[in-house]
């Protein structure tokens, strides 16, 4: 069920339903931080792409930016499509490690609500 309500909310929040539900002041932290400790570690977050593919890809293996509305490209910052503009689920997922220590600005080795949150902001 809590994946359920996470795919439903990442969805809502970080890809959007009107605008930048973010910067309205969604916090993904709720959907990410499993054991709700107020830090999101990279197994989280691994979790929480593994999510989020599933919700932006709707099953399929690979998925090509230039379809995805603005919100949905906010989950591909950092990440080079191939010639063909798509990117495949295990390049995204295989992405996560190097977002999570870009994200990770204090060097803590986990992620606050404001790393985790500017981590998954649209390219402007």
């Amino acid at each position: 069920m809590r994946a359920v309500i996470a795919l439903a909310a990442l969805g809502a929040a970080t890809f959007g339903l009107g605008g930048s539900a973010l910067a309205q002041g969604m916090d993904m932290m709720q959907f990410a931080d499993a054991d709700q400790d107020g830090k999101v570690t990279q197994a989280e977050y691994a979790t929480f792409m593994e999510q989020g593919w599933s919700f932006i890809s709707q099953g399929a293996e690979a998925v090509k930016i230039a379809d995805l509305d603005d919100m949905m490209k906010g989950a591909f910052v950092g990440i080079a499509p191939d010639a063909e503009g798509k990117v495949t689920k295990a390049v995204y997922l295989a992405a996560g490690p190097g977002r999570f220590t870009a994200a990770d600005k204090d060097g803590d080795g986990t992620l606050s609500a404001d790393e985790l949150n500017g981590s998954m902001m649209p390219p402007s």
